[in-house]
């Protein structure tokens, strides 16, 4: 067992996997959440809190080997929180001198021309890409200038178990998919897209934090190879049993919908993504740490599984 004491910002989608991963591997766990007070669980401790409030980050951190920060508001508070909360995690890494890995995407990037690599130019053409990129600099001026130790792991958009909170295959493609119904998307469905894990996601973001490689590198997280949106919700139907096509939402449809669901109103300025090639070049993080990414056949086979148990 051992008395590294990782820290882990959010107990969301991505937060609970990395947070089940290092449990684990016997390691404590303090987890961070945004309510619920304190609660101890053998190795795991949860405190509820806001980690915006810099005492509150500070007191969290204290006595961490590592930090992991997962943690995200939702969508459509981006503008008025994601910073924020990022400077409080920030001011944990500082304070503590744990190192700290941030889990960031590639908003930042803007409309690629061919993969994304590490070293893209940061180029943002939506308010929240420009907002990721403020974040993800303040971060490595904080290393480089010496005040803290940070990695920033980017990763594609999600799927796999637990996972409900996506663009493309979250809750919506869970349940329509259970019910024989097309999967859809908001461009072309035959274009090359990365989609990541989430299990692939906290193994990745775990590695980092328990590598002295790590630090002040932005890493670009495993992924299976790309493939078009209509391949893969074609191997969800060959699992399923029941054969689903691949339709395209209408950019009106968002509209009218985001009308009175402000998450799907924050997607009108992200469909870019899947209106052009959008492929994540992992080789960086596969050459350092000789890590491969969960095979297609894998994931969608343990993703139907887990989503027939949701009925």
């Amino acid at each position: 067992m051992s008395n590294s004491l990782f820290v882990v910002f959010g107990a969301g989608q991505i937060g609970s996997l990395v947070t089940s991963r290092l449990l684990a591997a016997g390691h404590p766990v303090r987890q961070v959440r945004r309510s619920g007070g304190v609660k101890v669980d053998g190795r795991l401790e949860v405190r509820g809190g806001d980690v915006a409030e810099l005492r509150f980050a500070e007191e969290v951190a204290r006595g961490a080997t590592a930090l992991i920060h997962c943690a995200v508001p939702p969508y459509h508070q981006w503008g008025e929180l994601l910073e924020k909360v990022n400077d409080g995690v920030l001011h944990a890494a500082k304070t503590s001198q744990a190192p700290l890995v941030v889990l960031d995407n590639v908003y930042g990037y803007g409309r690629p021309d061919g993969p994304m690599k590490e070293t893209s130019p940061v180029a943002p053409v939506s308010r929240k890409g420009a907002l990721r990129a403020k974040v993800a600099q303040k971060l490595i001026d904080a290393h480089r200038a010496g005040a803290a130790r940070v990695a920033i792991a980017r990763a594609a958009d999600f799927y796999g178990p637990g996972i409900t909170l996506a663009a493309i295959f979250g809750d919506r493609f869970i349940q329509r998919a259970l019910k024989g119904k097309a999967g859809e998307c908001f461009g072309p469905p035959d274009l090359l897209h990365s989609y990541s894990y989430g299990q692939d996601v906290a193994d990745g973001l775990v590695t980092l934090a328990s590598s002295e490689r790590s630090w002040g590198e932005v890493w670009h997280l495993p992924v299976a190879k790309a493939e078009s949106t209509r391949e893969v919700v074609a191997r969800f139907g060959k699992e399923l049993g029941t054969p689903l096509g691949c339709g395209v939402v209408p950019g009106v449809v968002l509209q009218a919908l985001g009308l009175f669901t402000p998450a799907v109103k924050e997607l009108l300025e992200m469909r870019y993504q899947w209106q052009l090639p959008y492929v994540l070049d992992d080789s960086k993080f596969r050459v350092a740490f000789g890590a491969s990414a969960t095979s297609w056949e894998a994931g969608v086979r343990a993703t139907v599984s887990w989503m027939k148990t949701l009925g």
